[in-house]
């Protein structure tokens, strides 16, 4: 209860129609009334758990009100506010533009040069639960069957999950029960560090129409067939439970129906606008999820295989939105002959074009969502996505599938998606284009509560210094938070090995050789302040243990130093001393993942071009 609400069930200060009532039981109703009103016209803003448990001592009702300022603002996909500023009360978003006032209780955050984008929505992770507790009341006969189970009932935040996501600009993700035929429903949780995570309870009814093979268990079912049959039967006994109970209802001299929690969980979720999410695990299966679908008059949406492009024009007229995974396959071991003879063609070609599935899905008119299911790990979801970037999906549709899309999919496009007046304040702070592979992630905000994933350091040390000795030079680039360093001299240039700079200590080691002093020198500084001017004072202590002393100025900035870096490296590329050259592309036979990219790659036009799939897609795939 914040202070505007408490303050309503005290005594007035002054005089008003509810104190004028004669009566005490009235006028505490009048407040109770007010108080309704106010908690109806704040619900937005209340969404943090609120805390029923008393306090001990004074209760802290500080307004949390942050400004920020100076901002790039991605609002949604394809609208930008290219310097604007975002204000954000106790969770929520209360405004945003290009002129907009700071309030005068707000935390300003100036974010020059930072751009914001709203939180990343996952839309399928499994998690695990346990089916104990829905095996005391009165289950199925066949315990594949399990619509009651709900995630939010068993949910527990994992803080160690959490930050993973949260890495990945991931504030919110669907939960969803692993194992069985109908699985149960999921709920979308937060991936902050509170004790409340649950965002919505029971989203979707999840369904997966294929079972394990189970040898040697005559468990039924244990093939596709069979899970198919019983997913049907399930459908048709909901059907019939739900009639069942309306006539008892209505006459009650008739014969009782048995209690059934799955049929009773089920038969309410039997309904054209409840969503059910359907597991494919290939291409076929996806055409099969829809069959069902429309036998039942259900509204589903399918959790994707990655072979959507197989049959894109079939799956494209279903009008199905797609949970897209990107574990993209792995290259092929073709290092041998032997090796090569034992890969087919089929797996060459999903290997080739594979890739390409989202940006094909997205340019057939299909609505995706992307997923980190199927990733072995979530931290590597953004380098995935920029995968799928290379291989021709859009910025926009990429921004789309991690936002909007899911959004709207999964119920909570009033308050997720996007960052909209009145939206939760589930914010992405970035130095740069969020897929971007050169850009960082510095900080999440999930509804209004700042997670740290980067900081810049307090000094940023970069730039060119002239020493006071022998007209040498340090020059200093890299990243602020982890610079690395050269010795100018003329026209050599003397890498430094070791290289630390601490606080104000800055300490490195380099071979003195080409300075005509064989050994390794050290070098030790403070940085401080001379005036308004940043400097350097220290020593060199030379292979021999003598020992000069210097002091240094500023004479390049970061800025000047990474351009003059850049211009040298392109004039060693002219040269054609190798530092330009790429690696061998897709087709060099190694044995890693068709997502793996050289670091010190820069795609050029024609490189992005020939970087497509090699052939076109033909059905059946393969020879």
């Amino acid at each position: 209860m914040d202070a505007a609400a408490s303050s309503l069930l005290d005594e007035p200060a002054v005089a008003s129609p509810i104190a004028e009532y004669p009566m005490p039981h009235i006028r505490f109703f009048a407040r109770i009334a007010i108080f309704a009103i106010h908690c109806h016209l704040t619900s937005a803003a209340l969404l943090h758990a609120v805390d029923t448990a008393p306090p001990e001592g004074l209760r802290d009702n500080t307004p949390a009100v942050h400004a920020f300022t100076n901002a790039k603002i991605v609002v949604a996909p394809g609208k930008v506010i290219e310097k604007g500023t975002l204000i954000v009360r106790d969770g929520t978003i209360v405004a945003v533009g290009e002129e907009v006032a700071t309030p005068a209780d707000a935390r300003v955050w100036d974010l020059s040069g930072k751009t914001i984008y709203p939180g990343l929505i996952d839309a399928y992770s499994e998690v695990d639960v346990d089916l104990d507790e829905i095996k005391d009341g009165a289950p199925y006969w066949n315990d594949e069957v399990r619509p009651q189970l709900s995630v939010a009932e068993q949910f527990k935040p994992d803080d160690a999950i959490a930050k993973k996501f949260r890495s990945q600009g991931i504030t919110a993700r669907l939960a969803v029960p692993k194992g069985g035929i109908f699985k149960g429903t999921s709920a979308l949780v937060t991936t902050g560090d509170d004790g409340d995570a649950i965002v919505d309870s029971n989203v979707a009814q999840h369904l997966r129409l294929t079972s394990p093979r189970r040898w040697g268990d005559r468990k039924y079912p244990a093939s596709p067939m069979g899970a198919v049959a019983l997913a049907r039967q399930a459908m048709h006994d909901a059907r019939w439970y739900r009639q069942a109970w309306k006539v008892y209802s209505a006459n009650h001299n008739l014969p009782r129906p048995d209690r059934n929690d799955a049929l009773a969980a089920l038969s309410a979720w039997d309904d054209a606008q409840k969503l059910f999410i359907v597991d494919a695990s290939n291409e076929l299966y996806f055409l099969r999820a829809d069959r069902f679908a429309r036998e039942f008059g259900l509204n589903i949406a399918i959790l994707g295989s990655g072979d959507e492009y197989r049959r894109l024009d079939a799956i494209a007229q279903t009008g199905r939105t797609v949970i897209v995974p990107l574990n993209f396959p792995k290259a092929p071991n073709v290092a041998t002959a032997e090796a090569a003879m034992n890969v087919s063609l089929e797996r060459l070609m999903d290997w080739d074009l594979a890739p390409e599935n989202p940006a094909r899905l997205d340019a057939a008119g299909v609505n995706i969502a992307l997923t980190t299911q199927g990733l072995e790990d979530a931290g590597k979801f953004l380098s995935s996505v920029r995968d799928a970037m290379d291989q021709g999906l859009s910025e926009e549709a990429a921004l789309r599938a991690v936002t909007t899309t899911p959004a709207k999919l999964l119920g909570v496009d009033d308050r997720l998606g996007t960052l909209d007046v009145g939206r939760v304040a589930n914010l992405v702070i970035t130095d740069g284009p969020l897929f971007a592979k050169e850009t960082k992630l510095y900080e999440t905000w999930v509804a209004g509560k700042q997670h740290t994933l980067k900081s810049d350091p307090e000094i940023d040390i970069r730039g060119q210094w002239s020493l006071t000795l022998d007209k040498l030079a340090l020059r200093i680039s890299g990243e602020a938070a982890k610079p690395t360093g050269k010795i100018i001299a003329g026209k050599s240039e003397i890498k430094i090995e070791h290289f630390s700079f601490d606080q104000s200590a800055l300490t490195a080691s380099f071979s003195s050789k080409e300075l005509e002093r064989d050994g390794v020198a050290q070098l030790t500084a403070i940085y401080s302040i001379h005036g308004e001017k940043p400097a350097l004072d220290g020593a060199i202590t030379w292979p021999d243990g003598t020992r000069e002393v210097f002091s240094a100025t500023r004479v390049k900035t970061a800025e000047e130093v990474a351009e003059l870096e850049k211009v040298e490296a392109e004039k060693g590329d002219e040269k054609g001393d190798g530092r330009g050259e790429k690696g061998g592309g897709k087709g060099n036979g190694k044995d890693e993942g068709r997502s793996a990219k050289d670091e010190n790659d820069k795609a050029q036009p024609d490189e992005e071009e020939s970087s497509k799939a090699s052939f076109a897609v033909n059905y059946p795939l393969g020879a």
